[in-house]
């Protein structure tokens, strides 16, 4: 497909999951059906093709380093590892521009460290060369964090656990033009700076996952619970 190297931002301390980690370990490594979230994103890369992640780790990134070492591998292939360290915190668009000198190739797919999906990457990637965009958003409708109540004349004709609302948000997966790159922010989080330029340019597709595609962010004890439950692989 030609898209071969990914970012994955892994350099975050997990805070809201602190009840799993402990502060001993990051949470990409946390284990979702006994293998680390970070394993499970690495398994999407190769089954989509990518030959290169660069892990943009901060918090105990010398644990992650110790853990991954310089090449993952599975049934379907291998991935090779870079390694950029934060010596402060920059936020997301700092860690792209960190890690952005191991990039090669003419785009790269940025993705938070904390995702679970089986989602299928290649139409999203077909849509931002349709359109020749810099940037690329991958989205998925809000899961309710409630039931939802449907009523009629005073009754109710229908309870639904936590379905997915008509509410897109960001699903923490995006494709960018290598040569917007150097625009990325010293420091800084990419949703207050090359988001709001790529957006004011026009230069910022959307892609929204349908609702029977797994999504799921680790973010608190209740969704680790969940996605153990829940996660079936890929």
């Amino acid at each position: 497909m030609g898209l071969t190297d990914a970012i994955i931002l892994v350099g975050g301390k997990g805070t809201r999951l602190r009840s799993v980690t402990n502060n001993e370990i990051p949470k990409p490594l946390v284990k979702i059906q006994n293998k680390p979230i970070l394993c499970w994103e690495l398994d999407l890369l190769i089954k989509e093709g990518f030959s290169k992640a660069i892990l943009a780790v901060g918090h105990l990134g010398n644990v992650i380093e110790q853990e991954m070492g310089n090449s993952y591998s599975n049934d379907h292939g291998q991935i090779d590892i870079k390694y950029s360290y934060e010596e402060e915190k920059v936020g997301s668009g700092g860690a792209v521009k960190l890690a952005s000198r191991y990039v090669t190739g003419e785009q790269v797919l940025v993705m938070n460290g904390d995702i679970l999906t089986s989602a299928n990457l290649e139409p999203m990637i077909a849509l931002h060369n349709e359109l020749k965009v810099k940037g690329t958003m991958l989205g998925v409708n809000m899961t309710s964090p409630y039931g939802i109540v449907h009523h009629e004349n005073n009754l109710i004709t229908k309870f639904e656990e936590k379905p997915r609302l008509d509410v897109p948000i960001h699903a923490g997966i995006d494709i960018f033009d290598s040569s917007i790159l150097p625009r990325f922010p010293d420091k800084g989080q990419m949703e207050e700076t090359i988001f709001l330029e790529l957006v004011k340019e026009k230069q910022f597709a959307f892609y929204l996952l349908s609702n029977d595609v797994f999504w799921m962010s680790i973010d608190t004890q209740k969704d680790y619970d969940a996605a153990n439950s829940l996660w079936k692989g890929l």
